[in-house]
């Protein structure tokens, strides 16, 4: 569901195998990624299995700005609408993000996301002009919700490709842990949920991609019953005019993040809360994030710049 301008996400999971606990894991190509459900083996996982992606389509169906008959898109037509209980959720857990960073993460950007992938098929960048108008309709304080219904105003339209996945991953853990399923890890396309051990016994081991060498590892840290998520600028972007034109855009300016953050990995209680904080900690940048990182107790993450340094909170637990 991440659209294609906005977001990547690159952690990867290290899974060590031993005869000690068996798993049984399913894959398939789902919100525009790869995902992955494993769970430990039990006479029911085949059928849990089949039921958890079941339930990422139907999150999917109603999350997704690429089908016309979506929540998402009929909210958008109409700007009034009563909602279902998913849909709210997800909306409500952005603004709360959207206030803690000042508006570094907006789900109101649909439009200038539109805007930059209209303009690359022409190979031109937008105008001034034009981003100015587009940011007139953009601003997540334009969604109010009242009863059970979601208004917008001014004219904006919401796009959720910067925290459905990871929602989408959070009900999915939330419905196997419901049905007595007590060690699992779920990854999609790096947004991360994990809970229980792992084959081993052991907290589940997660790698961070190194940026500047693809298919390296820089470290690791050892986690469970939390959400994963990391947010870069350096795998996909549009190439105009010989420059590369990184697809994380700044909500408040309408121009692509140019700070020297070149990777974000977030750790939270919940994979929704990771995968929003790690777009809007990339937009906001090193000093103004560390600021957050002492306010938000629960909250944990790691940036690494383009002079190849780290920065961390104060209890990210890593290890290089």
């Amino acid at each position: 569901m991440k659209n294609k301008i906005f977001l990547i996400f690159l952690v990867k999971s290290i899974l060590s195998f031993s005869a000690s606990k068996q798993f049984t894991e399913r894959t398939e190509f789902l919100l525009d990624t790869i995902f992955n459900i494993k769970i430990e083996k039990n006479e029911n996982a085949n059928s849990l299995l089949e039921n958890a992606f079941s339930l990422v389509k139907e999150l999917e169906s109603k999350l997704s700005n690429f089908n016309k008959e979506s929540e998402v898109s009929k909210l958008n037509k109409y700007k009034k609408c009563k909602v279902s209980p998913e849909l709210l959720e997800v909306v409500k857990k952005s603004l709360y993000i959207s206030k803690i960073t000042e508006g570094a993460f907006d789900i109101t950007c649909k439009k200038i996301i539109d805007l930059y992938k209209e303009k690359s098929k022409e190979k031109t960048l937008p105008e001034k002009e034009e981003i100015k108008k587009v940011l007139m309709e953009t601003g997540w304080e334009k969604i109010k919700i009242r009863e059970g219904e979601i208004y917008l105003s001014g004219g904006v339209e919401i796009d959720l490709g910067g925290i459905a996945k990871g929602f989408i991953v959070d009900k999915v853990a939330e419905f196997l842990k419901s049905k007595g399923v007590k060690n699992g890890i779920i990854n999609a396309g790096g947004d991360i949920y994990c809970w229980g051990t792992n084959q081993e016994n052991k907290k589940w081991k997660i790698g961070i991609e190194n940026p500047f060498e693809e298919e390296k590892i820089i470290g690791v840290f050892e986690i469970t019953e939390r959400g994963i998520a990391t947010s870069g600028n350096y795998k996909r972007y549009i190439k105009i005019k010989e420059k590369k034109i990184g697809h994380i855009i700044n909500p408040k300016t309408g121009f692509p993040v140019e700070n020297s953050n070149v990777s974000v990995t977030v750790i939270a209680p919940d994979c929704t809360t990771a995968d929003g904080f790690a777009t809007g900690i990339f937009v906001l940048g090193i000093d103004k994030s560390m600021k957050i990182a002492e306010k938000q107790k629960n909250l944990e993450f790691l940036i690494i710049d383009i002079n190849k340094k780290i920065y961390k909170s104060k209890n990210f637990p890593f290890e290089f």
